[in-house]
């Protein structure tokens, strides 16, 4: 009988497909970035992406803007459906009068909306308007795969392995 390293999870990472699928969608994701005394924190935010990169908006008055100026260091964490993935990068703050914010703002505000799928839905044409405030930033973030996780495929794993009669001593 071969044995198993139920400690191993190699075989739970999300391949390319898998990970493209996850999050290329765009949706909703938890944003982190650290504090001035070093602590981490995330919020809940919609995401765009696109570029190979990561696209939110906040207001600019919101305290992750001037940590993400000082600290651009932060992390995107995605969970849908079984599948979870972790990405680390530095993040750019993209403010109105910056050079090509006009572009920008062009496609991700129609993106974020959903506009650019339902270019006739009134809803949609109205939170893209709505998004377009002067003191509303966007934020670009790399997208450096930390890990991806199948937790569908754990909890079958697990299973298994209960079921074989392995576990901790």
């Amino acid at each position: 009988m071969t044995e198993v390293d139920y400690e191993d999870l190699q075989s739970m990472r999300l391949d390319d497909e898998a990970l493209a699928s996850l999050v290329g969608g765009g949706g909703e994701c938890v944003f982190n970035w650290t504090t001035s005394d070093g602590f981490p924190v995330g919020v809940v935010v919609a995401y765009v992406y696109r570029h190979g990169r990561f696209w939110t908006t906040c207001a600019e008055r919101r305290k992750r803007v001037p940590a993400l100026r000082r600290r651009p260091q932060s992390a995107i964490v995605i969970n849908r459906g079984g599948k979870t993935a972790s990405y680390k990068g530095n993040s750019i703050v993209h403010a109105p009068g910056d050079p090509g914010f006009d572009e920008l703002k062009g496609w991700f505000y129609p993106a974020l909306s959903g506009l650019e799928l339902a270019p006739d839905d009134a809803y949609r044409r109205s939170f893209a308007k709505f998004l377009d405030s002067p003191h509303r930033v966007i934020i670009e973030t790399e997208a450096n795969l930390v890990v991806g996780f199948d937790t569908v495929k754990f909890a079958q794993f697990t299973m298994e392995a209960m079921a074989a009669g392995h576990g901790a001593d």
